[in-house]
């Protein structure tokens, strides 16, 4: 039995959270219904996925009460993939609420050579540094402060993650991430200045039919990036909603 789009873009975020919580040295645990962490997770993360349309109420419930026996003076979060769990009478409020995105495999393109932005794929701790600065730099991105570096440089060390950047005159001014997972090539963290952002999603996806040619992209957006997103081709596939719960 083959996974759905839906279902393959929840396993493309999740396996990029476990990309993510290795590089920071966080242990976490997967089962056929949820991913969750007991740690601190890093800035824009949960502590607990829902992996399985088919987890009932109760059964995520459990897990919560998991998570809860830990102290945490700022409260968790977690990640309700299909968007089907009423978490209020557990005392979570919702973050927000946002759409899976699909595009069949997009066609390798050429560059625009008309176009100011270059974009490469970063390939070094130097490059990942004036990526992350640049990416903080949008206020949607930036992080509370004094919290940990987001993107350690031992993502750089799997192929299966790209770091792309689009420089114009020698300076970043839009960027994502792409992620490989079975099925999927995630696109996410998109950011860009202003100037430069009705071409950022186009190169984007020019980029990932480049980098990983032959596969179906995936993700998650909503207000204005869903809309870009749509505008290259993406379709919303799927409701998924973020939710809070303080301490």
């Amino acid at each position: 039995m083959g996974f759905s789009k839906t279902e393959l873009a929840v396993l493309n975020n999740v396996q990029w959270y476990e990309a993510v919580f290795a590089a920071h040295g966080l242990p976490f645990e997967t089962n056929p219904l949820v991913w969750l962490s007991h740690q601190t997770p890093p800035p824009f993360h949960s502590n607990l996925v829902v992996l399985s349309k088919h987890a009932t109420q109760g059964q995520v419930e459990a897990f919560t009460h998991q998570i809860a026996r830990t102290p945490r003076p700022d409260g968790w979060s977690m990640k309700d993939s299909y968007a089907c769990l009423d978490l209020v009478p557990l005392g979570f409020s919702q973050v927000f609420e946002a759409n899976w995105i699909w595009m069949d495999a997009p066609a390798v393109g050429v560059l625009d050579a008309t176009s100011s932005v270059v974009w490469s794929r970063v390939s070094n701790a130097t490059g990942l540094l004036e990526w992350e600065a640049a990416w903080a730099g949008d206020a949607t991105d930036l992080p509370a402060p004094g919290k940990r570096r987001q993107f350690p440089e031992q993502l750089l060390l799997d192929r299966r993650h790209a770091f792309l950047v689009g420089k114009a005159k020698g300076e970043v001014v839009g960027g994502g991430i792409l992620n490989q997972s079975p099925g999927a090539v995630g696109i996410s963290n998109v950011f860009s200045q202003p100037i430069v952002a009705p071409v950022v999603w186009p190169e984007l996806v020019r980029c990932a039919a480049q980098e990983f040619p032959g596969v179906p992209l995936v993700g998650y957006e909503r207000g204005a990036d869903l809309e870009a997103a749509q505008q290259v081709g993406f379709a919303p596939i799927g409701a998924l909603r973020v939710w809070y719960r303080g301490n």
